[in-house]
């Protein structure tokens, strides 16, 4: 999981797992469910910020798959800490 991502906890377990963390203030949770049928875990990812604000990543259904739930919790920290970081130069102005 990335290192970045600060107070990681499970907070629930059993046909629904979710795992939590902070990252730059903000609460990111990652919730992931076992699908029989695919023999796949789709989960998705809510970011919780400090004004009461939630982002959702993905729709629904979600899109977001893999093959075990660890891969899940990666992957979904991953995709937050993205979606939280600013890219390098994003506010720059081209030059002309």
């Amino acid at each position: 999981m990335p290192s970045r991502v600060e107070n990681m906890v499970q907070t629930e377990t059993g046909p629904r797992h979710v795992m939590q963390g902070t990252y730059l203030g903000a609460r990111i949770e990652v919730i992931a469910g076992y699908d029989i049928q695919t023999d796949g875990w789709p989960f998705h990812i809510c970011i919780h910020q400090s004004d009461g604000h939630t982002d959702r990543l993905s729709s629904r259904p979600t899109q977001f798959w893999t093959e075990s739930l660890d891969s899940a919790f990666d992957q979904g920290f991953e995709l937050a800490v993205r979606h939280l970081t600013p890219s390098e130069g994003a506010s720059e102005k081209p030059l002309g």
